[in-house]
């Protein structure tokens, strides 16, 4: 897959490279989403050193909740979506603050895989 850029047109490309995936493939990459979401996201998506600081500075049950949420949108080819302040502009080095927006509903039955509904969304918001 091609690293895309950290923007909502670049979220779109990834939601288009992953959804284009086989099943078995997918359910790769939800695995890796879900093992390491950092590594994953640098591996994938265009950072600076600055934003994988940011993401390296991020609560340990704040990241499991996004690699979750991943990995569950990856799985049921939920949308991908980046909301940014229309004044986003990461080397400025003012504040941000991340909000899982997501509206992702997953249900399951022993036996079977997880399903969801909704989509996977982060916002960042300007300090």
């Amino acid at each position: 897959m091609e690293k895309v850029a950290f923007t909502p047109a670049g979220f779109k490309q990834l939601e288009t490279q992953l959804h284009e995936l086989s099943d078995s493939a997918l359910l790769a990459e939800a695995n890796a989403v879900l093992a390491d979401y950092i590594s994953w996201a640098d591996d994938h998506i265009i950072f600076s050193t600055a934003q994988i600081s940011y993401l390296n500075g991020l609560d340990s049950f704040f990241i499991a909740t996004l690699a979750s949420n991943a990995a569950i949108a990856f799985v049921n080819r939920l949308p991908l979506n980046l909301v940014l302040p229309d004044d986003y502009d990461e080397e400025e080095g003012r504040g941000k603050w991340f909000l899982d927006s997501s509206t992702i509903t997953a249900s399951n039955t022993p036996g079977e895989p997880a399903h969801a509904t909704g989509e996977l969304i982060y916002t960042f918001e300007i300090e």
